[in-house]
């Protein structure tokens, strides 16, 4: 935006409690005049609002690698390096099929369940389908 001979920029940012690996408590955002940090325009956002918005407009899925077993980040309308730079925020890349089988099995996350052997079951009932699934592609593929 120009005013005369100076010009304001656009900024974006996240307010914290000082500790990033926190949610954001909110928004700033604003312009800014090309000679100075101060801005003269500047709208709080509730992170709440933001951060649905987002969410919901990326329409983020989970994939499953063949290759590897690593889960996949995917989103409609989110470009490769906005997916890389999420990818890289958290512990998402380092994820596996057996690392999630893991931690649905860690004593501390059923002791917090209400029905741990039901929810068991109807884990261990999709793992077998979806291994009944994974065999007959196998079958497809396999020559003769």
């Amino acid at each position: 935006m120009a005013t005369g001979t100076a010009t304001a920029a656009a900024f974006f940012e996240r307010v914290t409690d000082g500790l990033e690996f926190l949610p954001a408590k909110s928004y700033v955002v604003g312009l800014r005049p090309s000679h100075s940090d101060a801005p003269v325009v500047r709208i709080i956002l509730p992170a709440e609002l933001v951060d649905r918005t987002v969410l919901a407009g990326a329409q983020l899925s989970v994939w499953l690698s063949a290759v590897d077993g690593r889960l996949m980040l995917d989103g409609a309308g989110v470009d490769d390096e906005t997916l890389e730079a999420a990818l890289a925020a958290g512990p998402l890349r380092e994820q596996t099929l057996l690392s999630l089988v893991e931690a649905c099995l860690d004593p501390d996350h059923l002791a917090m369940e209400d029905d741990p052997v039901g929810d068991l079951t109807a884990v261990r009932a999709q793992l077998a389908e979806a291994l009944a699934k994974v065999d007959r592609a196998l079958a497809r593929l396999q020559p003769g």
